[in-house]
This record gives C-alpha cells, structure tokens and sequence, in this order.
C-alpha cells in the first residue's frame, strides 16, 4: 500500500495546492493520504469563522484529489481546553477519533490510541512530545506499531517504523521562517516500509544524531535542535 503523509499546513491553502500541483508533476498515485495535524492556524489566529473556512477548503481540496483522506486535528486546530475548549467542525475525509481503530484498506488499520497500536497498526498523532520540566522534554517513540506518524515539531524524522513528517507549511510564529517543507511517501510491502522525502522548500537531509536511534532528519537549510527520542 502506498501513503502520501504529511502534516502542518498550518491553514496554508496555498501549500495544499502546491502539494497537489506536485504530485500531480510526478504522476504519483497513492492508496491514501494521512495527514497528522495542524490543517489550521485557529490556535494562532483565534478567528473561528476564517479557520473553519481554511479548513473545508483545504479538505475540500484534498478529497477532490484523493479519495481516501485521513487526519487527526493537531494543537493549532483548537482554542482553549477542557469545557472552554473550541474546536472546528470537520465535514470532508476521515478524522481519526481517540479510543477507535479504522482502516487505510482492507488489512491496514490505523489509531491515534497507543494501547490499540501493535505490529500490525499504525499509530498517527500530531504529538508523541513528553515535557520533562523547563525546556527538557522527548519525543515518545511506539516501537510496538506497524508505523508511528506524527507531526508537530517541524523537523521531519525517519528511524525505523517513526516518522516525524515535519511540516507542509511553516508560517512566521515564535519568529520563524515562513517556508514550504515537503511531504513523504510511504511504502508498506508485506509490513515492510519504505520513505521517501519530496521537498517543496529549503529542507535538506542530515543523519539523524540520536543516542539508541539511527535515521535521518530533514530540517530547513539543514540545521534543527538537537531531537531528543525515547522508546516506549
């Protein structure tokens, strides 16, 4: 089976287009899209009313490209937590809910509940991040799934069945650079996995330098923080 997964768009309507525009350069085909969060800037811009419109338009898009869409909302697709907490109304393609397994195609289910991952089962959130105090913190690795996908950090990782996709689109908070990343294609062949990385920006390749942890890492112009991954 053959994934196109992605993730921080981070409302860029543009960039899914690019993304579209590209795919369809190399003629690619793909069984499904996985998207691991972060379609929207809600968190950012506060405007309900402008995210939820960037948010049918980018699903809009996506389904009318590709017939098997699948996502789950990431820290930017909401404001506000507990009862407070307002989240955008999802209309087009599948959102991965919390405490259920689906499935990609007929022998390719997938959660964004660790407990129900397992060899078989890919396992996608937005973040797998752990804050350990002050600025320490890790990213929790599901070596007991099939595949773990998530998204969130910006720098996009592959090192066994993880895979960090880094992001669509980077805008300027915490004053960063606005650019275009990229987006991986997966290949799943008898439960073994395949990546390969498509830049749309400045993103260049690096070994990944990661005690217990072997890979490599894509970061704007090449340079990140130092990742810090713990196995679980």
């Amino acid at each position: 089976m053959r994934l196109l997964c992605f993730s921080d768009i981070h409302g860029n309507i543009a960039a899914v287009k690019g993304l579209i525009k590209d795919v369809r350069a190399r003629r690619a085909r793909y069984d499904a899209v996985v998207v691991a969060g972060d379609l929207t800037n809600f968190s950012v811009t506060r405007d309900q009313q402008e995210s939820q419109k960037a948010l049918d338009t980018i699903l809009q898009l996506l389904t009318a490209e590709f017939d098997n869409v699948w996502y789950v909302p990431g820290n930017r697709d909401y404001v506000g937590r507990g009862k407070k907490r307002l989240s955008l109304t999802h209309y087009k393609g599948m959102m991965i809910e919390e405490g259920k397994k689906y499935y990609l195609g007929p022998k390719l289910p997938i959660t964004t509940t660790p407990e129900l991952s397992d060899k078989n089962t890919i396992l996608i959130q937005h973040s797998n991040v752990v804050y350990e105090g002050g600025f320490k913190r890790r990213s929790v690795v599901y070596k007991n799934a099939l595949m773990h996908i998530v998204g969130h950090t910006h720098t996009g990782i592959v090192s066994g069945n993880y895979l960090n996709t880094g992001f669509l689109y980077r805008d300027d908070s915490n004053g960063a650079e606005p650019m275009m990343g990229g987006y991986f294609e997966v290949e799943i062949t008898n439960r073994a996995v395949t990546y390969t990385f498509i830049p749309l920006g400045p993103i260049k390749r690096r070994d990944l330098k990661c005690e217990g942890f072997k890979g490599s890492m894509y970061s704007p112009h090449g340079y990140a923080f130092p990742v810090k991954l713990a196995a679980k």
